[in-house]
């Protein structure tokens, strides 16, 4: 019988953990509001990707001819090359060295110190990105080869012809190079150059196709959007948009997203092709999405960011920039990353913007004020999750907390000296602290 009421209190004390509200997570990915961080200038305007290393550097091509590599911690240049000619599109990075190719048709390899590897002349214009798997580099002209060189060498391997000219980049599922055509065929290859097959779509094929899974996301000119089943080869799913693809889709666990040229971004179930949700952007973009692992970051020809909830696709925060965005956004943490050009000077700027973290405090009554005054100080903070307020008292060097680290926002003051003073805030969360501080000045009590 005396294990009832033990029972009881067990029970009871497991129910009330049980319907206690959990505590979110810090906030991981980009928080809103933003502020600058720091910005690069560079020579032109960029060529559309900015492309994030795992070595956590940045690497951009520029319409001028010039090559960077950015040390994002440092926020500087780590290296620069000069090219006469313009380049034409922007690198394609590989574990120890980068591929680009200029307007003269001409295909370099730099190795990540930036060092000139190799260089070789295509024989036809270039007219696709460049992609690679770990022996090759990939590259289409507008003759319609996709090109194939070895990336130890530059020396050609094989040359594959298509029908149309190649636009969209190689893309890989297991040993198969796959590669969409403006003759409205995507092309499965083998790693030889052979064609296995061909899935026969009907309109050119001019972005990037996206491999996610067994599963191939292709956006088509004539403002279809494809999912077919690579083992099958068999077409899952099909919908026509307001507008064409204009460049590569981007995907995570449950959704696909495709931007069209009717400037509407599109979120699709995967597996069913529903349209989620549809958000319209302020101008058309031909900018690749950026994912912090919370949001879908979308620029586009505007100077304003946003960032969408991938559930729903309502905006979480917005930033406007000074000038138009010329890059997709890239989040490098603790920075969010994009280029934007400056018109006035003719150059581009590397932005990089974060987390805006300010801290106030400000009085109920102005200084000065006679002792016996009650005067009560309140902080506010931003950049902060769930942030704890620790309040002090400092007159010359010496410095008294008079109210711990607590949530309460507000101290009140009854000060009984005269002097001159400073009250300060400190605020402290998880992760980061800042403080602030007002000074104030007490006169003699009045008689």
């Amino acid at each position: 019988m005396k294990k009832a009421p033990v029972f009881f209190l067990v029970l009871l004390a497991c129910s009330c953990s049980f319907f206690r509200p959990k505590i979110k997570p810090y906030p991981t990915g980009v928080v809103f509001p933003l502020e600058i961080a720091g910005q690069v200038p560079f020579e032109g305007r960029l060529n559309r990707t900015l492309a994030r290393g795992e070595d956590g550097r940045l690497y951009f091509s520029t319409d001028r001819g010039h090559l960077y590599c950015l040390d994002s911690a440092k926020q500087e240049i780590f290296w620069h090359q000069a090219n006469p000619s313009p380049f034409g599109g922007p690198p394609s990075l590989g574990p120890e060295r980068l591929f680009v190719w200029d307007q003269d048709n001409i295909v370099f390899c730099f190795d990540r110190q930036g060092n000139l590897v190799w260089k070789t002349k295509a024989t036809d214009r270039i007219s696709s990105p460049i992609s690679q798997d770990r022996e090759r580099i990939y590259v289409g002209t507008e003759a319609g080869d996709l090109l194939a060189l070895s990336q130890a060498t530059g020396e050609p391997v094989w040359r594959f012809r298509a029908k149309g000219a190649i636009a969209a980049a190689a893309v890989f599922y297991g040993d198969m190079i796959i590669q969409g055509c403006a003759d409205g065929s995507v092309y499965l290859l083998s790693p030889k150059g052979v064609r296995r097959a061909s899935i026969d779509i009907g309109s050119p094929i001019l972005a990037t196709p996206l491999v996610d899974g067994h599963l191939l996301y292709v956006g088509t000119e004539d403002f279809s959007f494809h999912c077919f089943d690579l083992r099958s080869r068999k077409r899952e799913w099909r919908i026509r948009a307001g507008g064409r693809l204009l460049v590569s889709s981007g995907a995570d666990e449950k959704r696909v997203y495709f931007q069209a040229s009717n400037s509407v971004l599109y979120a699709l179930d995967k597996s069913s092709g529903d349209i989620v949700w549809w958000w319209i952007a302020p101008s058309r973009s031909s900018y690749e999405l950026g994912f912090d692992g919370q949001s879908v970051l979308v620029t586009s020809h505007s100077p304003l960011l946003f960032s969408l909830d991938p559930r729903s696709g309502k905006t979480v925060g917005k930033y406007e920039a000074k000038t138009e965005i010329r890059s997709n956004p890239v989040w490098a943490e603790p920075y969010l990353v994009f280029a934007t050009f400056d018109s006035s000077a003719d150059r581009g700027i590397i932005n990089f913007i974060r987390k805006e973290v300010k801290v106030e405090i400000s009085s109920s009554l102005s200084s000065p004020q006679p002792a016996g005054t009650d005067v009560s100080f309140t902080a506010s903070a931003t950049g902060f999750y769930l942030p704890m307020f620790e309040f002090y008292l400092r007159q010359g060097e010496e410095r008294t907390v008079v109210q711990k680290a607590a949530d309460k926002k507000a101290w009140i003051w009854f000060p009984e000296k005269e002097g001159t003073y400073a009250i300060g805030v400190r605020v402290s969360d998880e992760k980061q602290s800042k403080e602030a501080e007002i000074p104030f000045e007490i006169s003699k009590k009045k008689e």
